[in-house]
């Protein structure tokens, strides 16, 4: 199983937390899903390290996701109000 990818959680407090994590579906559609039920939650629940935990979404500043793998997000559709293809010029 590949943990080729991340998302890191940065908190309101300015703290963050890193996990990296193997592709939780396979096909287009089955991700789509999850991106949709991701998006629209008021938790995020992580499994890691034989615990479960719960992060409110309140308490989330930003999230980040990246994939060392090919094609990660190819197929996948993103909500309409997305801005795609841009770029980091100052954090």
């Amino acid at each position: 199983m590949s943990h080729d990818r991340t998302m890191t959680l940065h908190f309101n407090d300015g703290s963050k937390m890193t996990f990296e994590f193997p592709e939780q579906a396979k096909s287009a559609a089955a991700k789509q899903i999850k991106l949709s039920e991701f998006v629209s939650s008021k938790n995020i629940l992580v499994e890691a390290e034989g615990q479960l935990m719960v992060f409110p979404m309140t308490s989330i500043k930003y999230i980040a996701f990246n994939s060392a793998a090919p094609g990660g997000t190819k197929g996948m559709v993103l909500p309409k109000q997305s801005i795609i293809h841009a770029r980091i010029r100052e954090y």
